[in-house]
């Protein structure tokens, strides 16, 4: 589906709505558009005129072109007509297409373009330039969305197994040893700040789902904290106060571990 700023959400039929994860979605498409803009105007060429064609010729063409785009690329393509005007819309990917009935001009709309103009003669660089839209854009940034999707996704139940794990872990490990944590979950990932004896302030990150298949890294970081950083599954390094908020949470955290000594 796609989301209010008009970028993919990823959910099946049986997911649960996430913001967290939309969110990452919302940043890995900003991230993948500006290195994929260049991409597209690469792909464009300056296409001849069709020579001779009238009016009608080329709307039939377009529509009819447009239908087995659609087609070719699983796409659900939904038309009407209203008043001097058709209507063509590529779902479920917000492409849109509207077209003139008197004079053949038409304009393309979508996602992260500006909407672009065409005259009926130049209907085939229209279509070559939904074709390009969906190569360079819509299908990589969908299978991103998928991947990532497939790295974190967890419902809300499993989500809160996993924080009540996470919590507990804390608890019995940090927590014999007399080291006070501040941890801070949401339904994705967990961030777990504590200092150790020797006044070194730790942050780890973990992310649920890995978490879920194998909890036996995070204990060992938090048995023996060092700087680690293994993508999309923890990470683990010294605090530096820089961030008043930080420098906040650090001396409380001094402050606990004085009054159990």
């Amino acid at each position: 589906m796609i989301g209010g700023h008009g970028y993919i959400v990823a959910m099946n039929d049986n997911d649960e709505p996430c913001l967290e994860l939309n969110e990452m979605i919302y940043r890995l498409t900003g991230e993948f558009w500006n290195q994929t803009y260049y991409n597209l105007l690469s792909k464009q060429k300056m296409y001849e005129p069709v020579p001779e064609v009238s009016v009608k010729q080329a709307i039939s063409e377009l529509r009819n072109e447009i239908k087995n785009i659609a087609k070719e690329n699983g796409l659900k393509c939904s038309s009407f007509s209203h008043n001097e005007h058709f209507y063509i819309s590529l779902i479920p990917y917000p492409i849109y297409i509207g077209i003139e009935r008197d004079t053949g001009d038409f304009s393309i709309s979508a996602p992260h373009i500006t909407t672009r103009q065409f005259s009926p003669s130049f209907y085939k660089a229209g279509l070559n330039w939904i074709r390009d839209y969906i190569a360079v854009d819509i299908n990589p940034l969908t299978e991103q969305i998928d991947s990532l999707r497939e790295k974190f996704y967890l419902n809300s139940k499993s989500s809160e197994i996993v924080t009540v794990s996470i919590k507990a872990l804390c608890e019995s490990i940090l927590g014999k040893k007399f080291i006070p944590f501040d941890l801070h979950q949401n339904r994705l990932f967990s961030v777990i700040i504590f200092q150790n004896p020797d006044k070194t302030v730790y942050e780890i990150e973990i992310f649920h789902k890995p978490f879920s298949k194998d909890a036996s890294l995070l204990i060992k970081v938090l048995n023996e904290p060092r700087e680690i950083r293994i993508p999309d599954i923890l990470s683990c390094a010294p605090v530096h106060c820089h961030d008043e908020e930080v420098c906040a949470m650090v001396e409380n955290l001094r402050k606990q571990q004085e009054a159990y000594l």
